[in-house]
């Protein structure tokens, strides 16, 4: 091979390189960064923080079920 093919074949195997990179790894990385920062935000709300978390919003729910369901069962 002459120095002009090993230039011509680098630069193919380089610009191939690119497009692999920016139409399959460079999505894939954003898509899995989406997808952590959702987990976080969900994994967040799993604790209670005082009041304005989904866990304290089930807490509440569950508390006025348990409320409705004894009054149900045994009326004064």
């Amino acid at each position: 091979m002459t120095v002009a093919q090993w230039i011509i074949t680098a630069g193919a195997v380089v610009g191939a390189l690119g497009i692999i990179f920016h139409t399959v790894i460079k999505p894939v990385i954003k898509w899995g960064t989406r997808i952590e920062q959702a987990v976080s935000l969900v994994e967040s709300n799993m604790f209670k923080n005082g009041g304005s978390s989904m866990r304290d919003a089930i807490n509440r729910i569950e508390e006025r079920i348990t409320f409705v369901e004894a009054y149900i069962t045994k009326p004064d």
